[in-house]
């Protein structure tokens, strides 16, 4: 056989061990399919039925709210504490705010971007029509302003490239002002267990909440309380749908599941985060939506150390989460935010370690098994 006939050969043999060993991974299958489903804040519907789908599966009470959020009650649970665990299913997008008489879409943000992590990018333009792909332009390297030579964009001048001639011929794809847009991003495995994709905000937070689930009805346990998984909509444009999932609800206690920032790149300001890939799960000790109840801050840590997992803090003041709109609940809901480190968050494409969210589930599990109804109250015991 010839030497390029081998190598030929290598690479086929290769490429289906890798594409066998994801498919015999339920949970790379899962991850792959939440990550590339689209969901931005406000067109959540196709990971919503994601969504719905692991929940029956898993044997929870699936119902939704006026928004559109959802409310997946667990099977097994006893009549103790209402605990809600929280995660959200939108991820930052964009929406076409306008088309320019050359068929260029200029848009609005959907959630926290920086322009230049928008530039240069692949897109999908969610009409009414069906999706249809764009590119984000950036100005030519030879005659760039100083704007771009400087590395700073503002968001206002990003635009999207569908290939229209005009606005007539962006029209008729389907374009619409008020259109939802996606990034366009697939899951990819790297080496060591990493795996890069899109919406790992939050999707990596409902991807928890399932694997926990379906770990204590693995082990057949009964938990001691209710346990309420939330999948809620519209997180990135004010934590809207946590409000009213959360009047239904009525925790005596909230978890929400989140991504924690890696500080772990070259650049990064160790001051404004403290996390790293593959050294476990995080709680945030501040944001600047929520302070964490002190008691069950303390509960998760010490749980975590009796199961010898991982656990590190965190304290990112532009930062925001569903764990504020629980917290402000009835009487006040003591809330914290649990999280699975990610790289390059409201990105095209970001970046988590497997052993982080295997831990995450693990250390959920346990922490939900201590929720009875003396520890619940302990939690608000002020004196």
């Amino acid at each position: 056989m010839k030497p390029k006939m081998i190598l030929l050969a290598v690479l086929l043999i290769c490429t289906s061990l890798a594409l066998a060993a994801q498919q015999s991974d339920p949970v790379i299958t899962l991850m792959k399919e939440f990550t590339e489903a689209d969901g931005p804040s406000g067109a959540e519907g196709a990971v919503r039925k994601l969504y719905e789908r692991e929940m029956r599966q898993a044997g929870a009470e699936v119902s939704t709210d006026g928004l559109g959020s959802v409310i997946a009650k667990a099977p097994a649970g006893s009549a103790g504490p209402r605990i809600m665990v929280d995660a959200h299913l939108d991820e930052v997008g964009l929406m076409v705010r306008a088309i320019t008489p050359r068929g260029f879409i200029k848009v609005q943000r959907l959630g926290g971007w920086l322009g230049t992590n928008m530039v240069d990018q692949r897109w999908t333009i969610m009409t009414g029509k069906g999706p249809i792909p764009a590119v984000s332009g950036t100005q030519d390297a030879h005659i760039a302003t100083p704007e771009l030579t400087t590395w700073s964009v503002d968001p206002l001048n990003v635009y999207l490239d569908v290939g229209a001639r005009n606005r007539a011929d962006a029209e008729r794809l389907g374009i619409r002002i008020g259109d939802p847009i996606a990034p366009a991003s697939t899951f990819l495995e790297l080496a060591n267990h990493r795996y890069a994709a899109k919406a790992w905000d939050d999707r990596i937070g409902l991807l928890v909440q399932l694997a926990a689930l379906k770990l204590l009805r693995r082990e057949g346990v009964k938990t001691p309380n209710q346990i309420f998984f939330t999948g809620t909509v519209q997180e990135e444009v004010g934590m809207r749908g946590a409000v009213t999932t959360a009047q239904v609800v009525k925790p005596d206690v909230g978890i929400a599941i989140e991504v924690g920032i890696a500080a772990d790149t070259p650049g990064t300001n160790p001051d404004q985060a403290e996390e790293s890939l593959g050294a476990g799960p995080g709680i945030f000790s501040y944001d600047v939506s929520t302070l964490p109840n002190r008691k069950l801050f303390a509960l998760f840590r010490s749980v975590a150390e009796a199961n010898q997992i991982p656990l590190q803090t965190d304290m990112v003041v532009r930062y925001g989460e569903d764990a504020a709109s629980m917290q402000k609940t009835g009487r006040g809901v003591p809330v914290i935010n649990f999280v699975v480190p990610a790289r390059y968050t409201h990105a095209n494409t970001g970046i988590i370690d497997r052993s982080d969210f295997d831990q995450a589930v693990r250390l959920l599990a346990a922490v939900l098994m201590k929720l009875n109804a003396a520890t619940v109250k302990g939690l608000t015991n002020f004196q």
